[in-house]
């Protein structure tokens, strides 16, 4: 049936009678918004540059600025009750205070990219600055950083939502 539905979906492009929404609704087969991407290491100095600003204002008796960007975890309430990556919101939190905001990069992340990928095509489509996070907490962990639970608590723990993935020994493979 998919197999059906996507030839037939094919063949009303060819003759000019595909939606317009379609790159949308098909997350992108249709070329769709080129999502620029973050690395471990770009992420990873973003944040460090953040926490010294925090640092720093707090030393000197100020207000910590706002940073430029929010990360935000797209995973489901199962994953991201076991751990986040230091720094992020969830999905929820962001949807819900969306106009706190504006005018940042947003960066999702999920567990190998995909899922923040396709977060990251709608985003562009209302018009949000975004960077995937691809390869997400997986590549997070294979470089050995930092995780915490939701109320900020240091955890070797991850929810790599299936068992097929190999993780660092460092960590606790969950799964369900």
């Amino acid at each position: 049936m998919i197999r059906n539905g996507w030839l037939g979906l094919v063949a009303l492009a060819f003759c000019g009678l595909a939606s317009p929404a379609a790159p949308a609704q098909f997350g992108g087969f249709f070329g769709g918004p080129k999502i620029e991407t973050i690395s471990t290491d770009q992420l990873q100095a973003l944040l460090k540059k953040q926490q010294q600003a925090v640092a720093s204002a707090k030393a000197s008796g100020g207000e910590a600025p706002p940073a430029n960007f929010v990360l935000v975890d797209v995973r489901s309430d199962a994953e991201v009750n076991v751990s986040i990556i230091p720094g992020a919101i969830t999905k929820k939190q962001y949807e819900a205070n969306r106009q706190d905001y504006q005018g940042r990069t947003v960066i999702p992340y999920c567990t190998v990219g995909g899922r923040s990928g396709a977060y990251a095509k709608q985003l562009v489509a209302k018009g949000v600055t975004v960077k995937n996070y691809k390869g997400s907490i997986l590549k997070w962990i294979d470089a050995e950083l930092p995780l915490v639970t939701l109320d900020g608590k240091p955890t070797n723990r991850v929810h790599t939502y299936s068992d097929r993935y190999k993780i660092p020994s460092k960590y606790e493979q969950v799964t369900q």
